[in-house]
């Protein structure tokens, strides 16, 4: 990959060269270094047998060089290659023409790559002395190597006519007789019209001598290869010791998943919506662990469920499960319940008494309505959780705990750390990992099916021959925002049941607000667009009875299309239609 040019284009600069005549070279012709022998399938160029091939197939080989040993390597490796293939080739066409000076030399090996098709180039500056000094600057055009890199992998940051370089230099080092480095300055490969390089003796090189001769004479390449190939190994091992961890793991979560699963199920649990499907996922991850947990969520949404599940389906499920409501107690006698007491600590004590911190150790505390407790309460659980120890009131010594406290609120706490009320340590100490249940007015795909497993319970222990919610009940259960969530929800199945005269639960059983919430809601008071879609396909299906057909006639839809909507919003099969 010569990066010479052709001798009818050399030039004299400052008196150092003079103009190759060498007969024989002037007549060199491609036919004369080629010795075809198609009946013995061999070429050979100046006695030494080669082969062609195209420069797609080398451009192949280069990327799977650069993709398996990386670019630095892949360069150093091409740059010796093309250093070994250009003295080789000096040395051959030396041997045949026998050049009068070395300039001649030079000519020679351009021709043969320009009638090759690897890069024509051109002389910018060429100067060479008797002193042995050398100095030059070609231009190369239309090189391969940057076509094809370009090709395979788009423009580069760098130079990356590496072969190329190394030609040039093992071919001017053998006609010099000494050492020659060339460097290119640019490339098409960057975007540049042309590739210009820069042809000097080591000497001249100066500080940059020593990385030159790394990149082109460096012993120690197999060995660079030796430790990549060592490091890809240890590599390759530690990702598939990672995978193994992290199959493991994915198959404990999924056991988890699944209990956790069948424990909703066991309780009644209903979880339809993706918003406490991730509830349910996040609990069923931090439930091995004895981290400390925070669940919001406002009142009825479901706590309490979610803290139980934790417990159970932890370490710690054989232990105890101790609750309390810290917003039911005074701050005396929550502190006594929390730490316990000993006799004589205050009027009525007459005996030791154990705090739920002891009661609960090995096992769960479940603080409900964190958000009440007094600042007092606050430094003791604190340091309770700190340092895993208590005292009880009136003592003196303190007490080893092993207890996993979980806690619940429905309070903003963040709220309450700015305003002073709450502990900013106590908060973060408590909130290694918060757990965020949505309020049932945002998931309301879930309602449907809690709706009918409310009718299914209160029916049976009623003994009432109630089965399913009309159509306009059921919009109308689904638009209510269920400030109490899913208890008010439950209750208000509850009445429905109790009032119901056949199997159906109609308008008329349901609570009073709900009718009232829907008298006050306009079709102009929100801009969720899922709001005006859900109540539009409850008002079809009412109007028409259930009638999917009309309905979807009605709302200009198909009925394909109804249907999925329908159970998008909930309204089941099961929903009398």
């Amino acid at each position: 990959m010569s990066a010479l040019t052709s001798a009818g284009h050399l030039a004299i600069e400052s008196g150092f060269m003079a103009k190759p005549s060498h007969p024989e070279l002037e007549r060199l012709q491609l036919a004369e270094l080629l010795d075809f022998r198609p009946d013995l399938g061999v070429i050979r160029l100046h006695e030494q047998r080669v082969v062609i091939l195209s420069a797609a197939a080398m451009g192949l080989l280069r990327k799977e060089v650069i993709d398996t040993f990386g670019r630095d390597i892949a360069r150093r490796l091409l740059m010796r290659f093309g250093y070994a293939d250009g003295y080789h080739d000096a040395v051959n066409l030396r041997e045949r023409f026998h050049w009068r000076t070395p300039i001649e030399g030079l000519g020679a090996g351009t021709i043969l790559h320009t009638l090759e098709g690897i890069v024509r180039s051109e002389i910018v500056r060429l100067e060479h002395g008797e002193d042995g000094r050398f100095d030059a600057e070609f231009a190369w055009h239309d090189s391969y190597e940057a076509e094809q890199h370009v090709h395979h992998y788009g423009q580069s940051d760098d130079p990356v006519c590496w072969s190329l370089a190394g030609y040039a230099s093992g071919y001017t080092s053998a006609c010099l007789g000494q050492e020659v480095y060339y460097r290119e300055s640019k490339c098409v490969g960057q975007g540049a019209k042309r590739c210009t390089i820069i042809g000097r003796t080591a000497a001249a090189w100066g500080d940059d001598l020593e990385s030159l001769r790394a990149d082109f004479q460096g012993a120690n390449l197999k060995d660079e290869i030796d430790r990549l190939q060592i490091a890809v190994h240890r590599r390759a091992q530690q990702l598939a010791k990672r995978e193994r961890q992290l199959d493991e793991r994915e198959r404990e979560l999924d056991l988890l998943k699944d209990r956790i699963s069948r424990h909703a199920q066991s309780r009644n649990f209903v979880v339809r919506s993706p918003a406490m499907q991730e509830v349910l996922e996040f609990a069923a991850q931090v439930a091995p662990l004895d981290t400390t947990v925070l669940v919001y969520g406002e009142s009825g949404t479901g706590k309490e469920f979610v803290v139980r599940m934790i417990h159970e389906q932890s370490r710690r499920a054989s232990g105890s499960f101790v609750s309390v409501n810290c917003a039911a107690l005074t701050e005396t006698l929550l502190e006594s319940e929390l730490f316990g007491h000993v006799r004589g600590a205050f009027t009525g004590a007459v005996r030791d008494k154990p705090g739920l911190f002891e009661v609960a150790s090995n096992g769960t505390l479940f603080l409900d309505e964190i958000g009440e407790v007094a600042p007092t309460i606050q430094a003791k659980l604190l340091r309770a959780l700190q340092e895993r120890e208590i005292r009880r009131v009136g003592g003196e010594r303190t007490i080893k705990v092993n207890t996993r406290v979980v806690a619940a609120t429905n309070r903003d706490l963040r709220a309450a750390v700015d305003a002073g009320t709450f502990r900013e340590d106590l908060y973060f100490r408590l909130g290694a990992f918060v757990i965020t249940i949505p309020p049932l007015r945002d998931r309301r795909e879930d309602i449907p099916p809690m709706v009918h497993e409310f009718v299914r319970r209160a029916a049976a222990r009623m003994g009432k021959d109630v089965q399913t919610v009309s159509a306009e009940a059921m919009t109308m259960i689904i638009r209510y925002s269920w400030p109490g969530n899913v208890r008010e929800l439950e209750h208000a199945i509850e009445r429905a049941v109790i009032l119901a005269r056949g199997t159906t639960i109609t308008v008329r059983e349901l609570p009073p607000e709900l009718a009232e919430s829907r008298a006050h809601t306009k079709m102009g008071d929100t801009l969720d667009l899922k709001a005006h879609e859900r109540r539009l396909i409850g008002k079809a299906l009412e109007r028409f009875n259930g009638n999917r057909k009309k309905a979807a006639e009605a709302l200009n839809l198909s009925p394909v299309t109804l249907w999925r909507k329908m159970k998008e919003y909930g309204f089941t099969s099961s929903v009398s239609l």
